[in-house]
């Protein structure tokens, strides 16, 4: 099964259900990306929004926050 990393897109070749060092930090690739992952839920950079039209909880990530985390993940 093929799936891209939600931090750094690399491409994982897992399963998620196999216990092996690939898939220790499912979905993530790596420790680094998992923790990077926590810190923008930690600063708040994650944001659940309710839609005004369903009145449902959307959580979906606008691109412009996501611009500003891959700017300052990759910077480094």
């Amino acid at each position: 099964m093929k799936q891209k990393c939600p931090i750094c897109h690399k491409t994982i070749q897992a399963k998620p259900e196999e216990k092996s060092e690939e898939t220790k930090f499912y979905p993530f690739c790596s420790r680094r990306c998992k923790l990077v992952d926590l810190g923008v839920w930690l600063d708040a950079e994650y944001k659940i929004s309710q839609s005004q039209e369903s009145g449902e909880p959307s959580n979906t990530v606008s691109d412009s926050s996501l611009d500003k985390q891959e700017r300052t993940i990759f910077k480094k």
